[in-house]
């Protein structure tokens, strides 16, 4: 399996995995689960990685679900997909993204204006 994104930014980052696991609150076989797409990544878990690895989440959110392995193995070079379906698809993948990265600067404003309240 190729290294996921998480799992690069870590290593740069020069934290072990075991300390992860601790400053995320779990156990290092958990986090090496999730690290590596075996087990469910929450998008909470996600938000405190990228303030502990101090990136974006974007720069280590990665879909680990079954629908989106189907997607990968779309471009197979055994099918003949044609490549704007291949592109459309790509296209719907970024801006998912984006928009779930919408939803958490909404749950932080919203976050910021309950605690004024």
């Amino acid at each position: 399996m190729s290294k996921t994104k998480l799992h690069e930014m870590r290593i740069q980052k020069q934290i072990l995995q075991e300390e992860m696991a601790n400053l995320v609150g779990m156990k290092q076989a958990t986090y090496s689960r999730k690290e590596r797409g075996i087990s469910k990544i929450t998008m909470e878990e996600w938000e405190i990685m990228s303030k502990i690895l101090q990136v974006e989440i974007t720069a280590i959110y990665q879909d680990f679900s079954r629908k989106n392995q189907m997607v990968s193995n779309l471009k197979s070079p055994h099918l003949d997909i044609p490549n704007y379906i291949l592109e459309e698809i790509d296209f719907l993948k970024r801006e998912n993204l984006e928009l779930k990265e919408e939803i958490i600067l909404l749950k932080e404003k919203l976050k910021g204006i309950i605690k004024l309240i």
